[in-house]
């Protein structure tokens, strides 16, 4: 049985037990060692480490930093990860290997996990900022913006919201994945003029003028093309009647004070 047959039979019919055991043993080990090279790549690691010695071979936090990456990337994998890579196959929009195409993935993981452990430092939301706006290439601009979406689109969703006039609150939480694909697509290489000036909290001040400025009915029919990394992909078609609904009532309230005030 070929990998992508295995990798389609799960699109087909779910997780299965006996699904999850073929994934492993096709693709287990290789995952397992992409993370230790990645952990290396980005100087987490002096040297590799056999993925099957782990536990006697890292200190805590390194260890850490391979097993929070591990299961998150299962997390990823479970979550649609597998449905979109054969959707970008089927669409002829992805041509590599199941493995080199989680490359990103892993690296994006290796790095926000390592970051949470202190391992290397964090970026500003203002350095990201400009690392999209300073991108000379192409690939590394969609890189990069996928990178900034990933570390900041909850944020960015949290942020306009509780800047919606409750004039436009139902709208934009009905369509929120649309908004901030606006905002980060859209509006921020518009202002990259005004990111590099900055010197203080440009993402605050970026946000609220884009809450004054933003065309409404612009930003909720915008359509997204590019995904943060390691995200998964049934977010976008998600109603917000999924989400919490003490989550939407309380931004709601939030909205109507603002409003009121």
């Amino acid at each position: 049985m070929t990998s992508e047959h295995i990798l389609r039979r799960i699109v087909q019919r779910g997780w299965t037990e006996r699904l999850g055991r073929e994934f492993e043993a096709q693709f287990g080990e290789q995952l397992r060692w992409l993370i230790i090279v990645t952990m290396e790549r980005i100087g987490t690691l002096q040297w590799r480490v056999n993925p099957d010695y782990v536990k006697s071979s890292l200190e805590d936090r390194r260890l850490a930093l391979y097993e929070n990456t591990l299961s998150d990337l299962w997390s990823e994998l479970l979550n649609g990860l597998v449905e979109r890579y054969i959707e970008g196959r089927q669409t002829d929009t992805i041509h590599q290997e199941f493995v080199p195409y989680l490359r990103g993935v892993v690296r994006h993981l290796v790095i926000a996990n390592a970051r949470m452990l202190r391992l290397i430092s964090r970026e500003t939301s203002a350095e990201m900022l400009s690392s999209v706006c300073d991108a000379k290439r192409d690939t590394t601009y969609v890189d990069r913006l996928a990178w900034l979406k990933f570390c900041l689109e909850k944020k960015v969703r949290q942020e306009i919201l509780a800047r919606a006039t409750p004039d436009v609150f139902s709208r934009f939480y009905r369509l929120i994945h649309r908004v901030s694909d606006y905002f980060f697509e859209q509006y921020v290489p518009s202002q990259c003029a005004r990111i590099s000036r900055s010197r203080g909290s440009i993402l605050q001040d970026l946000l609220a003028s884009f809450s004054s400025e933003v065309e409404v009915n612009e930003a909720c029919e915008y359509i997204g093309t590019i995904t943060p990394m390691a995200k998964d992909i049934d977010d976008r078609q998600r109603a917000p009647e999924g989400k919490d609904e003490g989550e939407y009532l309380g931004a709601q309230n939030h909205a109507q004070r603002r409003g009121s005030s």
